[in-house]
This record gives C-alpha cells, structure tokens and sequence, in this order.
C-alpha cells in the first residue's frame, strides 16, 4: 500500500483467488463518478471481508501505518471498516451487483471438470453437473450458472415477471434427498424472490433441453427453501430442479444458490 500511494489516484484491494466479473473497472468508474460530488472513504464492490475494497491512493501511507500498528489486534477485515470510521465515514458503501467473490470451493458445470484435492464437508452440497437456464434478464458481471456454483458467486437480474424460471438441467437423473434456495443479500435480506416456488422436473427431453414434467416441492419462504424430501420417490430420478417466480416483483432480485444433496452420493477426496 505504501509503494502504490503515488501510483494512481484510486487503490483496489483484492486477494487470491478471487474471481472478478467481467468489465469490473468500468462499473468501478461509473461508480466512483456517481459520487465525484461526495466525500468517501472506501467503497465497497464485495461482502467478503476485504475483498474488493477501494481506497483513495492519498489515504494509502495512513491506512499502510494504522494496520501496521494493529494488525496483531484484529484481522485485516475488521481493521480496515474501523480505518473508514477514524476518516469520518459512517455509512457503509456497498455496491451492487458485487464484482468479486472467493472461489472458495469448485464450479460443477459438466462431467468432465475434475474438482481439487480437498476433503469435502460431510454436510455440504452435492450439486451433480448440469447446465442452467433462465428467462429472467441477465447481464455479464453475474451468470445465470453462478446460482449453481459451490463458492459465493450468485445470479443477478431485475424486474423479474410472473412466470419466470432459472432452471438447473441434470447431466445424469439424480437421486435428490434434500434441496436449498437461496435469494437475497447475505448481509441485509435484500433483493429475495418475494413469491416463488421450487419444483422438480422429470422426463428429460433433449430438443429442446428439459423436462417433460414438473412437481411441486414447495414454496419459498421469505426468499429461502431448505427442505429435506420426504417421499423417496419423489426425490428419484430428478432431472431439473427449477425455481419459478409467481409473480412479477420490480427491482433486483438475487438467487444466491441452488444446492443439491444426494442420497448415498460420495464424497470428494
């Protein structure tokens, strides 16, 4: 930080292994002209402790010195919201859609992607490969397939109608013993799908892709659905999982994960 001080006027904080969104500079500088007439001190383009966070470089030799007096105190992502605070900021600056996020576990889009050697939480998701489709609107920075990833991308879109659906097409028929929807922020509750619902669909068809059938598994409620599947025969042989919107909402809308488990599926090693 305090060699980049006198490099440019804005310094971008990142970390490792981090996916950025395409054409992440131009959202920051459509942002950052938004609020030319403001005093700020960070803003914010991520929720995950300081990931994506932007700084005026003229702040970089104090910031630089306030961590490395407290940095054995508190982690980084609890110092740096305190530095915003010492430079009179109050309010948080959180941008949306969020450009950055960890990948933090592995993409399952097809059979052929080999996963990293970790040992996988017995609890977590299975998320069999498989293609994902929508008809909602969709922008570059966050992908419909983001909703059905294992680490913290999500799908972002807006002004979704009635009707509407992002629909998780299987590989291979899938033997489901519990299913997860996710929307809204994880930091406020905002943006969720206000009436949905999730159904499974069996019968696949491949022209064109999908199935032929669909059962309801159930609704949504305040934008989440955690539900283990009761009938063994109902969760057999599940080609889609969809998510449908059952009416048209204005704003934006965040469908932060699909999640998966099997019955008797193995564990990654």
């Amino acid at each position: 930080m305090s060699f980049a001080s006198q490099l440019s006027d804005y310094f971008l904080l990142l970390d490792d292994s981090v996916f950025c969104a395409p054409n992440f500079i131009s959202h920051i500088q459509r942002e950052v002209n938004t609020l030319m007439s403001e005093s700020w001190v960070l803003l914010e383009f991520s929720n995950m402790g300081f990931l994506g966070k932007l700084f005026h470089s003229r702040h970089l030799p104090l910031l630089a010195h306030f961590l490395l007096l407290f940095y054995r105190e508190k982690p980084l992502g609890q110092l740096i919201p305190h530095f915003r605070t010492l430079l009179a900021q109050k309010d948080v600056i959180l941008s949306r859609p969020f450009l950055f996020y960890h990948r933090i576990s592995y993409s399952v889009l097809n059979d052929n992607q080999k996963a990293p050697a970790f040992q996988r939480h017995p609890q977590a998701p299975d998320n069999p490969p498989g293609t994902v489709f929508t008809d909602m609107k969709v922008f570059e920075a966050h992908a419909p397939w983001q909703a059905y990833t294992l680490d913290e991308s999500f799908f972002w879109t807006y002004n979704v109608s009635g009707g509407s659906h992002l629909t998780v097409i299987l590989n291979h028929p899938a033997n489901l013993r519990r299913v997860q929807v996710l929307t809204g922020s994880i930091m406020d509750g905002k943006h969720t799908l206000q009436w949905g619902q999730v159904e499974l669909g069996y019968d696949p068809e491949d022209e064109p892709q999908r199935c032929g059938s669909f059962a309801l598994l159930g609704p949504l409620l305040q934008g989440q659905m955690d539900q283990e599947i009761v009938m063994k025969s109902m969760g057999y042989n599940v080609s889609c999982v969809r998510l449908v919107a059952k009416a048209s909402q204005l704003g934006g809308l965040m469908i932060r994960h699909i999640h998966l488990w099997q019955e008797n599926a193995k564990g990654l090693s």
